[in-house]
C-alpha cells in the first residue's frame, strides 16, 4: 500500500514538474540589415575571421556583377554588410549573424582616361572592436567590385 501511495505521490509531481508555459515562438535576435531597393549579389562566409557578409546593389551594380563585365558600371551602387558570426541557439553546430560588424558603401561616379573614381564609406557597427585595424581603401574597393554575383534559379 505504501508504494501504491508513494507512485501515486511520484506521478504526481513529475506530472506537475513536466506542465510548463509553452514560449511562443519568437524572430532570433539577430542583427537585420534594411537595404532599402537594393537586390541581394552575394552572401559570403568568412570562418576564419568569424563574420558572414551580405553584398547587395542597385540594378547596375547587380548587372555588373552578374555579367561579370570586367570594368563595373557607372552609377552603380554596392552595399556590403559584415556581421560577427555567433552560434544558432538550437543548432548544433551552425552559425548565425550576430551584431553588425561594418556597413561599406560603393559607388561608381565617374571614369577618366586611366581608371574610375568611387566614393567609398566604411562605418563601423556595434560588433566592431576598437583597435582593430581598418580595412584598406583600395583593397575593398577591388575586392567588392570583384564579386560574381550568385546564380538565383
Amino acid at each position: 500500500m505504501k508504494s501504491t501511495i508513494s507512485i501515486y505521490i511520484i506521478s504526481i509531481g513529475l506530472l506537475m514538474l513536466s506542465c510548463d508555459d509553452r514560449n511562443t515562438a519568437t524572430l532570433a535576435p539577430e542583427y537585420l540589415y534594411d537595404a532599402g531597393n537594393q537586390k541581394v549579389i552575394k552572401s559570403i562566409i568568412n570562418n576564419k575571421k568569424g563574420t558572414i557578409a551580405m553584398l547587395y546593389g542597385n540594378d547596375l551594380a547587380l548587372e555588373s556583377a552578374s555579367d561579370s563585365l570586367p570594368e563595373p558600371n557607372i552609377g552603380a551602387h554596392f552595399t556590403l554588410i559584415t556581421w560577427k558570426q555567433k552560434p544558432m541557439p538550437q543548432w548544433y553546430g551552425t552559425k548565425m549573424n550576430g551584431e553588425i560588424y561594418s556597413i561599406e558603401h560603393l559607388k561608381v561616379v565617374q571614369r577618366n582616361e586611366t581608371r574610375f573614381a568611387f566614393e567609398y564609406d566604411f562605418q563601423t557597427g556595434k560588433g566592431d572592436q576598437p583597435g582593430e585595424d581598418r580595412p584598406d581603401k583600395e583593397q575593398r574597393i577591388a575586392f567588392i567590385t570583384s564579386q560574381h554575383a550568385a546564380v538565383f534559379p
